[in-house]
């Protein structure tokens, strides 16, 4: 009886151990500026990991959905203006990236000569069929009226990836309710910032979603409401040790983070 309290002590002292999702394919390396974001050798680096790959999708002016995180190509690429004014072969063959790392994250960034391509999304799912990984798919911009969500549910099913290793995610309702007819089954998670904490369970419950995405920082407490309303919970972004190890002991299910490496081996001391 006493070692068994004693093992039940221990047991609800450790940490709980997430997943880690690499947001935009985790393009820090122990601190260091290792990859141009959302490109392949970033994705390729996190597959290999074992990390869920984290990304986002815009789409082009001939309607394919190309993986990059803003709207536009001025903040990682040689070229500037919307993604939404180019073909994707266009993107594909002038705007190469151009930056290591993240500009504009608390981790920076530094130039660099070796260009990457911006991938389409049909190049990302590949690698996901090909590795077995996992993705979890940000439709950035609100579009009521599905297309990107269509495109989206297209290239996932022209991929033949089992739903089961995709999820998909928006700061928008529209978009998961999109999402969720076009791709029936499809697993989703509702983003929200801080200033919206208050309502995102009950917002990701009536949007029928399985997984919140708050920003970070989060409590215990709301973790615990999230659980007990069905939800998984995955933060975003913790490229600190210190804010990883918090996320565990506050029993989060997955954390985003531009670092997976390091991320990896903080968790790894908590198991």
């Amino acid at each position: 009886m006493f070692a068994a309290t004693l093992l039940a002590i221990a047991a609800a002292a450790t940490p709980h151990v997430p997943a880690v999702q690499a947001h935009r394919g985790g393009s820090f390396v122990d601190g260091r500026a290792t990859y141009a974001e959302a490109t392949m050798p970033a994705f390729r680096a996190a597959a290999k990991r074992g990390d869920v790959l984290e990304l986002d999708i815009q789409m082009t002016a001939d309607g394919v959905p190309m993986v990059m995180h803003d709207d536009t190509l001025d903040r990682t690429t040689v070229c500037t203006g919307p993604v939404s004014a180019r073909s994707a072969a266009d993107i594909r063959a002038a705007c190469p990236t151009d930056v290591l790392g993240s500009p504009g994250s608390a981790l920076g960034s530094k130039p660099t000569s070796r260009r990457a391509s911006v991938p389409t999304l049909a190049e990302v799912l590949a690698l996901v069929k090909r590795t077995g990984a996992r993705a979890s798919i940000e439709l950035k911009q609100l579009d009521p009226s599905g297309v990107s969500a269509d495109a989206l549910a297209a290239a996932i099913r022209t991929a033949g990836v089992p739903l089961d290793r995709i999820v998909v995610q928006s700061f928008f309702p529209p978009n998961l309710q999109a999402i969720s007819r076009a791709l029936p089954g499809v697993a989703t998670a509702t983003l929200t910032l801080k200033a919206g904490e208050g309502t995102s369970i009950a917002t990701a419950r009536s949007s029928g979603s399985r997984w919140v995405s708050p920003q970070w920082p989060v409590s215990a407490s709301y973790v615990r409401e999230a659980h007990a309303a069905g939800l998984k919970v995955v933060p975003f972004t913790l490229d600190r040790a210190s804010e990883v190890r918090a996320a565990a002991t506050a029993g989060v299910d997955a954390l985003i983070t531009d670092d997976p490496v390091m991320a990896a081996r903080v968790l790894k001391r908590l198991r």
